[in-house]
């Protein structure tokens, strides 16, 4: 019996000249242990007609019961997110790599950091122009190696630095979701009256 193996075809890769692009995150980081996570948002495996529904998860993650996106603030300038391609054809993926480095350094950072070494967590970033992406999936670990600088001299910087790392199907995939936060859900779809 013969297989079909219709390959995917992608659409072009448009760029305006003089459009705006503007790197990097807003200061606020969702986090959650992933063991809170009842149901996950599905990535698409096969193409229809739009590339962006290939690179969105489709749906909301459903939280166990009370349970909430926790918040993380951040210094954006210091908090870039990376992906690089990994391993072979046709087994290759990619490696969502996050640096997070948070201004403080007192009790409840330490905790986290205990925390954060040694679980599985998801992170949910919004970009500056305001979409958001997921570090973190069903399928592989997020590493999370905390560090802290309470520094020496007057002018030595300190706070806490949180490298995160995760195999992923794609670069940090995009999400449209609700994401309920302990501050309330944010993120709902917009109604538009006909």
């Amino acid at each position: 019996m013969a297989i079909n193996c219709n390959g995917v075809s992608p659409q072009s890769l448009e760029w305006c000249d003089g459009k705006i692009n503007l790197p990097g995150i807003r200061a606020t980081v969702f986090f959650i242990p992933k063991r809170d996570i009842v149901d996950w948002p599905t990535l698409p495996d096969t193409f229809e007609a739009d590339m962006d529904v290939m690179a969105t998860y489709a749906g909301s993650f459903t939280l166990a019961a009370e349970k909430k996106w926790q918040t993380l603030h951040v210094l954006v300038d210091k908090s870039p997110i990376t992906s690089e391609s990994q391993g072979t054809k046709p087994s290759k993926t990619s490696l969502v790599k996050a640096t997070f480095v948070h201004p403080g350094t007192e009790e409840q950072a330490t905790a986290f950091c205990r925390l954060a070494s040694n679980d599985d967590y998801v992170y949910l970033v919004q970009t500056k122009p305001g979409k958001y992406r997921v570090i973190g999936n069903d399928m592989y670990q997020t590493e999370t190696n905390p560090a802290q600088n309470l520094g020496g001299a007057a002018t030595d910087e300190m706070g806490t630095t949180l490298e995160v790392s995760v195999t992923d199907v794609s670069p940090a995939p995009f999400y449209t979701g609700i994401i309920e936060t302990v501050n309330g859900d944010i993120n709902e779809p917009v109604e538009v009256n006909p």
